[in-house]
C-alpha cells in the first residue's frame, strides 16, 4: 500500500476506473493541473461529445486527486527528459513530479521507467 503517488493521465484514468487498466492500492494521487486538459479532452472524443457523461467522469477524476500540482515548475526538465516525442510530455512531467517528491508514478505509458522510484503500470 502506498500513501500517495503521482498519477499522469492515463494513471489517473484507471484509478478512477474509467479506462480498463490495474488499480493499485494508492491512498492518493496527485497529479499536474495540466493532466486536466488531457483528460478533459478524452472524456469529450471518449463520450462521443455527450458533455453530461463527460462531466460526470471528470467529477470522478477530482475525487481521486488530492492535490494539483502547477507543471511550470517542471515543464523544461519534463520537456528535456522526453524523448523527442511531445505527446508523452504528460507522462514524462509527472515522472519529474513523482521523482521530486520521492512517490511512485501511476501509468499506462510502457514507454516510462525510473531508477529513483517505482512505476506502476495502470
Amino acid at each position: 500500500m502506498y500513501d500517495i503517488a503521482v498519477a499522469d493521465a492515463g494513471g489517473l484514468l484507471s484509478a478512477a476506473g474509467i479506462v480498463e487498466g490495474l488499480r493499485h492500492a494508492v491512498r492518493e494521487y496527485v497529479a499536474l493541473d495540466a493532466t486536466t486538459m488531457l483528460v478533459a479532452e478524452f472524456l469529450v472524443l471518449l463520450h462521443e461529445g455527450r458533455v453530461a457523461r463527460a462531466a460526470a467522469d471528470y467529477a470522478e477524476l477530482e475525487g481521486v486527486v488530492r492535490e494539483w500540482f502547477p507543471v511550470r515548475g517542471v515543464a523544461l526538465e519534463a520537456a528535456l527528459h522526453a524523448p523527442g516525442d511531445v505527446e508523452q510530455i504528460d507522462s514524462w512531467a509527472a515522472l519529474v513530479l513523482a521523482e521530486a517528491l520521492g512517490v511512485p508514478l501511476v501509468t499506462k505509458n510502457d514507454e516510462i521507467a525510473s531508477r529513483v522510484v517505482p512505476v506502476l503500470r495502470g
